[in-house]
């Protein structure tokens, strides 16, 4: 087991050790669908969301920036992407807690220095809809 991604139990809290010299955070950060569930599960707070709430809102973002909106198939195929490639990677790097068993996604707590990194990269991402 490599330090990358391992969360450590402290005081009953998970701390993440997932630092800015990990690749694997780059590479989760690689995926434009992936900054984006990080930037929405940002503004939904330590409680997180459902899979299928997170499909939505992310065809809801993409509406916006393309003004299209998206067809039922396309929202089927990003739920496929977001339970079988996204959320588990980003739940392996450390970034998110994706329990498929109960289809809900939550954001782990962060090492400052990566949430701040996290953070512009959301920022980023609205900019580019702006």
């Amino acid at each position: 087991m490599t330090n990358e991604s391992v969360d450590q139990r402290k005081g009953g809290q998970v701390e993440s050790t997932v630092t800015l010299a990990d690749d694997a955070l780059y590479r989760g950060l690689a995926s434009t669908q992936r900054r984006r569930v990080l930037a929405i599960l940002q503004d939904e707070g330590p409680d997180g969301t459902s899979v299928d709430e997170l499909a939505t809102l992310l065809c809801g973002w993409e509406a916006t920036e393309t003004g299209t909106m998206a067809t039922p198939r396309e929202r089927d195929r990003l739920l496929v992407a977001l339970t079988h490639v996204h959320l588990p990677q980003l739940d392996t790097i450390g970034l998110v807690e994706y329990d498929p068993a109960s289809g809900t996604v939550r954001p782990r707590p962060l090492d400052p220095e990566v949430e701040e990194l996290v953070g512009r990269s959301a920022a980023a991402e609205s900019s580019r809809q702006a």
